[in-house]
């Protein structure tokens, strides 16, 4: 066979390619050609192993810098306990006794934060430890330099928690508040078990520990909205310096405010969904970018009809999310007054938006209301329910908790006032921030639930409610206003200088505004002793009545003594005392250097006013002074002489 041949199978012929030609012509002669011939292929490069990633930033001077910070922040707290004049309060408050030491633990504090915030590679264990810091450094700055808790109301709900500890069921007809004894059972349970009689510590380290809870609430909440590993950081720490309500003292609104924040918690995170269209029609907020836009109110039935979509956890993880979030909402209803409105009323948001899949956990609520309303909670609702409901005119509420508030010394209005514009700037920030939202994630759903609590404001429930109104709506607020801070800073990253400025002047005039009663609301150990002798020292069943509605009178004896009736134009026996007091004839009187405070930076009396009424008191014979030191004093009623018994034959 030659080189011409070629082979072929049937009429099959190919002709020579020019690579044939050019390989025949190089083969030597005599030699047959193979059937077939594949080009020669270049020896191909060997690629090298792939890139290594970029190695991550060291965090250099960062890695030391925060805890440096914060340990200098907790070693200069002894200082600044043992540098602070609680007695030369004025109506300025707290911040004007305040040594340097504790302004420059609150600016380490601050400092330890935004450091490592700014390091390339944040620690969540430091973030943690940084906040914690901050916590105790602000909102626990009164309780490191306080000896005792402050706040009356404080003490007095410990009172509570004693009578229904000796009496085992919540006592009647002394104080509404014992037909939600939830808390008070708590706490009486947790005293027995731990074998104490007095819950003093507990009372004075109660704040910075469940702010410390609200603000894991907060960072779980901002983690399911905004996502990031910075940005929930950040909404923590300014839910706590926007936080100037003090509401987190011992009460129940302070353990409300944590179930709170878990149900929402698990709406807005495992629980959370939203609607969804497989036939691809326009729905709402934000229609498909090829679909032809329908009309708004089209639009809207559409996502009403629309059912949510499930969440992806396994049945097992759904089935236990459920029943913790049923055992919140179930334990929330006695625990306190307003709270379930607030959590119903938000769950509903979500319910009827189709952002939560567990419209049972609504009908659970409001089942669960209704039935200790009606039953557990029937005397309330039949003799006192105006407690609740308040005055039909909202107006009324505005008065008792805005105008009327304002009142006392210079300082005591500068405060007062900047506790109104604390809210108004807080709103601005969140509607920024909602907008941003918006823009983003084309949801309104933050913001109106921020709105519900503004509900309560219809029903007069008293001064109190705008608390509520503003305590309900923080969580939502803070993290809005994170968002909208997070977007100021994208647009240039030199702006995180001004947000650290601002942080570190956030956090003192917070400590001006939460601590602006402190002239009459700080309690020395000295009188909680005295209140507790008088009430141990007085029959049972006799009166003992506080010369004004500050100190810690109530420590003790609720159920045992009476605290008083109610006389007309004395809500307080300090509106006019010596009047107040004949028409009420107490058996024992007791006051103290808190009572002497209050009316000298709130109401414009003369120091040394209470002297003058012990005085007056003591001259027209029916008290007598048994224990006096300074401003504090207990006053007996005089026993009045029996009359002479006749004479033989008289």
């Amino acid at each position: 066979m030659t080189s011409t041949d070629t082979r072929s199978t049937g009429d099959d012929r190919r002709p020579r390619s020019d690579v044939d030609q050019a390989t025949t012509a190089m083969r030597p002669a005599g030699v047959d050609a193979p059937t077939t011939m594949l080009q020669a292929q270049p020896p191909r490069p060997r690629s090298g192993p792939p890139p290594a990633p970029p190695a991550p930033p060291e965090p250099g001077i960062y890695r030391w810098l925060s805890p440096i910070l914060a340990l200098a922040a907790v070693a200069l707290l002894p200082v600044a306990a043992a540098t602070t004049n609680l007695g030369a309060m004025d109506g300025w408050g707290l911040a004007t006794v305040l040594g340097p030491a504790a302004w420059a633990s609150v600016l380490c504090a601050v400092a330890a934060c935004v450091a490592e915030l700014w390091s390339p590679r944040p620690r969540i264990p430091m973030l943690s430890t940084a906040t914690g810091v901050l916590i105790l450094c602000s909102v626990g700055m009164p309780s490191v330099v306080e000896p005792v808790a402050r706040f009356t109301t404080a003490w007095l709900l410990a009172g509570f928690t004693d009578a229904l500890a000796h009496d085992g069921i919540p006592p009647t007809g002394i104080d509404a508040r014992f037909y939600w004894p939830a808390f008070f059972a708590q706490w009486a349970f947790f005293r027995d078990a731990g074998g104490v009689e007095q819950l003093d510590s507990v009372l004075r380290w109660f704040p910075p520990v469940v702010v410390t809870v609200w603000a894991i609430g907060i960072y779980a909440l901002a983690r399911s909205m905004l996502g990031g590993s910075r940005a929930p950081w950040a909404a923590a720490w300014l839910f706590i310096g926007l936080n100037w309500i003090e509401q987190d003292y011992f009460s129940p609104q302070a353990t409300g405010i944590v179930l709170m924040l878990t149900v929402l918690t698990f709406a807005l995170g495992p629980l959370a969904t939203r609607r969804t269209d497989s036939a691809g029609v326009p729905g709402w907020p934000f229609p498909h970018p090829e679909s032809k836009r329908l009309p708004l109110l089209r639009r809207w039935l559409v996502s009403a009809m629309t059912p949510p979509n499930r969440p992806s956890l396994p049945p097992r993880q759904l089935l236990l999310i459920y029943f913790c979030a049923a055992l919140c909402l179930v334990a929330v209803i006695p625990e306190h007054q307003l709270t379930p409105f607030a959590i119903i009323g938000q769950l509903v948001v979500l319910a009827v938006v189709g952002r939560f899949r567990g419209r049972g956990l609504v009908l659970l609520a409001v089942v669960a209301f209704a039935v200790y309303f009606v039953i557990s909670a029937r005397e309330f609702w039949i003799t006192q329910l105006s407690l609740i409901t308040g005055s039909d005119n909202a107006g009324d509420a505005l008065q008792a908790g805005v105008a009327d508030r304002l009142t006392g010394d210079t300082g005591q209005v500068v405060v007062k006032y900047l506790r109104i514009l604390m809210p108004g700037l807080t709103w601005m920030l969140a509607i920024v921030g909602a907008w941003v939202y918006w823009r983003r994630k084309r949801d309104l759903v933050p913001i109106a639930l921020a709105v519900v609590p503004m509900a309560f404001a219809a029903q007069g429930y008293g001064g109190e409610v705008f608390l509520r109104i503003v305590l309900y709506g923080l969580p939502v607020l803070a993290i809005l206003g994170a968002d909208a801070l997070r977007a100021f800073v994208r647009r240039k990253r030199s702006r995180e200088v001004v947000l650290a400025i601002g942080m570190a002047a956030l956090f003192p005039l917070l400590i001006l505004i939460r601590g602006g009663n402190d002239a009459y609301q700080v309690v020395y150990p000295q009188e909680v002793a005295l209140a507790r002798q008088t009430i141990e020292t007085t029959p049972p069943g006799q009166e003992i009545l506080p010369l004004g509605n500050v100190g810690p009178y109530g420590v003790e004896g609720i159920d045992t003594h009476s605290m008083g009736s109610v006389v007309e134009g004395c809500s307080e026996l300090s509106d006019d005392p010596i009047r107040c007091i004949e028409a009420e004839s107490p058996d024992v009187l007791i006051t103290f250097t808190s009572v002497e405070k209050q009316g000298v930076v709130l109401n414009g009396m003369k120091p040394g006013w209470t002297l003058e009424v012990i005085r007056q008191l003591v001259a027209s014979g029916q008290y007598v002074v048994t224990y006096q030191d300074g401003f504090d004093a207990v006053l007996k009623k005089t026993v009045p002489a029996a009359p002479p018994a006749p004479t033989p034959g008289g």
